[in-house]
């Protein structure tokens, strides 16, 4: 194990990447890291690299990949860039540019990789878990204009939608016993404050320094982030208060899981990573393009009469935003299709499917399931069930950083997670420029537990 400290100087930040989404630092909150856990099974060398940011796209894990594979000898396949999604962590930068704060992630972040390998020695693992109430609600709540995204959570606790509730620790001792290392794994978006934040890891920072501070030997922690893309934590659109405050109820519990874990030598600790293609919706007809057009642009004329607006298209701003913070989350809906419009005109053929890097880690009898994308929670909770492992568990925003991907019933819903979220790339290259289509978590579904049960056979 081996950590580095992530957090970079004011200057080098841009905050005109995500207009929406921006950190200050004239108030901190818990620390960025990359901390790094190597393991070593057999002959084979893998490494887990946890990062305290909101995402690492697909081309940026590719090169910090290649970067730490090069430093340490470590193959790219066996190398899992896992993200946290804090939202209160500053941007990659694209690579058309200068990338201060990129540079600083992957210097840092072939440390530590380079530091855990030179820290690897005999080690005993265990596992544990618990349920918790109350500190997370699903976003998605059924609205008769659509699929509101609900950003209060008693709105949505009362939905009745589901959340994933585990809690899931491992612990990591040294031959004689004492803690070297822990990973704890929550459901839910690291959101509390969102716009104009103290620059902060926020839940899952507080949670693993709280956990850490009260093991012997404060041994470092990892942050998992469990697929949760239509979980949000409790509260949302809060203070930084209340990020500390989670972080540190949920590192209470895990705490309790971690020093009832019984820790014994792996008997089997298998890999696999896999690349799968998944369908995408067909292109959306002119006809269709030209309503949503319209129906955007009639609702930034009308909020100046009338600001309390909320829906369009199937989705909604937060009723209480002020009405730029609205026109300002609308306009890539209407931009989006005038670009599609032109693309189509030109003869451009879009893609049909869209690829999305799968890593499975079989450690004894659990399956922990990492995922480039940000997938729904009944899509999670189905392959858990359907899983030949003991335990499943899917972690997102790993080895990528591609949108959400709901159920069947889900993508008809539709609203943002599921019809609208992927706009907001803006056709970019190498982002996803349509929804997943009918099928496509079925598919993903199958493909998973196809990787787990080669694992098993091995």
């Amino acid at each position: 194990m081996a950590e580095r400290s992530i957090l970079p100087d004011p200057q080098i930040v841009d905050n005109t990447l995500h207009g929406n989404m921006t950190v200050r630092f004239d108030q901190l909150g818990s620390e960025l890291r990359v901390k790094s856990l190597a393991l070593q099974f057999g002959g084979t060398q893998r490494l887990l690299l946890a990062l305290d940011i909101v995402f690492v796209s697909d081309p940026h894990a590719a090169r910090l990949r290649r970067a730490v594979m090069d430093a340490t000898g470590v193959p790219d396949a066996e190398i899992v860039i896992s993200a946290s999604h804090s939202h209160s962590t500053p941007f990659l930068e694209p690579f058309d540019g200068p990338q201060p704060y990129f540079d600083l992630v992957m210097t840092r972040s072939v440390e530590a990789a380079k530091a855990a390998m030179n820290n690897l020695g005999p080690a005993k693992v265990g596992f544990g878990a618990t349920h918790v109430v109350g500190a997370s609600f699903n976003q998605r709540v059924p609205f008769h204009e659509g699929v509101m995204f609900t950003r209060d959570f008693r709105e949505g606790l009362a939905s009745g939608r589901p959340v994933d509730p585990r809690l899931n620790v491992m612990r990591i001792d040294d031959i004689d016993g004492q803690p070297i290392a822990g990973w704890v794994r929550f459901a839910a978006h690291p959101s509390c404050v969102i716009f104009n934040a103290p620059v902060s890891a926020e839940y899952p920072g507080y949670m693993t320094d709280a956990m850490s501070a009260g093991i012997q030997g404060k041994p470092p922690i990892l942050f998992g982030y469990g697929a949760s893309g239509d979980i949000n934590c409790v509260p949302m659109f809060g203070t930084e208060a209340d990020s500390r405050q989670l972080g540190e109820q949920l590192a209470a519990q895990a705490l309790s899981v971690f020093n009832s874990i019984k820790t014994r030598k792996a008997r089997k600790c298998q890999a696999i990573t896999r690349t799968v293609r998944l369908p995408l919706d067909p292109m959306p007809t002119d006809e269709s393009l030209d309503r949503e057009i319209a129906e955007v642009e009639h609702f930034i004329a009308a909020l100046d009469d009338n600001p309390d607006l909320e829906w369009v298209i199937g989705i909604n701003c937060k009723k209480d935003w002020p009405v730029e913070n609205k026109k300002r989350h609308v306009r890539p809906l209407a931009e989006w299709a005038r670009k599609v419009k032109e693309l189509q005109a030109q003869g451009f053929e879009f893609p049909s499917t869209w690829q999305r890097r799968i890593t499975v880690w079989l450690l004894d009898d659990l399956a922990i399931v990492f995922e480039s994308g940000e997938t729904l929670i009944d899509v999670s909770m189905a392959l858990s069930a359907r899983s030949p492992a003991a335990e499943t568990l899917l972690v997102s925003m790993s080895g990528g950083a591609d949108a959400y991907l709901g159920s069947d019933s889900d993508r008809r819903r539709g609203g943002y997670e599921t019809y609208t979220s992927t706009r907001y790339a803006m056709l970019r290259e190498g982002r996803r420029p349509l929804p997943y289509a009918i099928g496509a978590a079925d598919r993903y579904t199958n493909e998973i537990v196809g990787m787990i049960q080669e694992l098993l056979k091995q």
